[in-house]
């Protein structure tokens, strides 16, 4: 089978802009139903980078990591600026939550909403978590289990130190929430394992928001925009983002 590469998404509207940020090993797709709902029922912008070495094959992301993602979520928040937005609010799912945490740490934001985030992540998970990924791309094109045997030994041998660094970014942003002033929005799935929402709650609790809010959605697993809460979520989020 023929997976077509993933794309960047871009949708003009007003002056309100939303930036998108999806989850690793996947893509725009996460966050592509959510941004034309609000495009169409707001009329706002929505743009949903790519991050580098996702949304391909996955031996794009042999030779990418935290740091290249981080870059392309603060070079979509440059490119909106220079488009002349002003008004910049941020959506991010999982580990683009975390990367909508430390944008609003460090950028003027008009509103955060985060869904799903992890206040951490063991490397040896972050590191199981890209390979399950390969095994499920390549069982999808429809390799043989020797092919997929062969094909994901590059990354059963990667090393750890990329997915410390990962953990390590993880740990940084979170221990700096308390410098968000931004009127934030905090999602997770009561159906999703019970550490984020330990986590919602820790960021909850520990933003320096006045405005803030915090909600758990009863069917909801981890890629919570694609799920079965769908519908209310979205108008959650557009209700927030008005």
């Amino acid at each position: 089978m023929l997976i077509r590469p993933a794309k960047e998404l871009f949708l003009k509207g007003n002056e309100t802009a939303i930036i998108f940020l999806h989850s690793y090993t996947s893509h725009t797709r996460d966050l592509k139903k959510l941004a034309e709902y609000l495009n169409a029922h707001i009329g706002c912008t929505c743009y949903v980078p790519l991050y580098m070495g996702h949304g391909v094959q996955p031996e794009a992301l042999l030779n990418t990591n935290i740091n290249d993602w981080w870059k392309d979520a603060q070079e979509a928040y440059y490119f909106l600026k220079q488009q002349g937005y002003k008004k910049i609010s941020l959506i991010g799912l999982s580990v683009g939550g975390i990367f909508s945490l430390k944008l609003a740490q460090e950028e003027q934001i008009e509103r955060l909403i985060v869904m799903s985030v992890p206040k951490d992540r063991t490397p040896e998970r972050l590191k199981q978590r890209l390979i399950d990924y390969t095994k499920a791309y390549k069982q999808l094109e429809g390799k043989t289990s020797e092919e997929l045997i062969k094909e994901s030994l590059p990354f059963q041998e990667m090393p750890l130190d990329s997915f410390e660094t990962f953990q390590q970014f993880i740990h940084h942003t979170m221990d700096n929430v308390s410098h968000i002033t931004a009127p934030v929005a905090i999602y997770y799935g009561n159906k999703d394992e019970s550490l984020y929402e330990k986590s919602a709650s820790f960021i909850y609790e520990n933003v320096s928001s006045s405005d803030k809010k915090i909600k758990a959605f009863p069917n909801s697993t981890h890629l919570m925009t694609l799920g079965k809460d769908q519908e209310s979520l979205f108008k959650e989020v557009m209700s927030f983002i008005k």
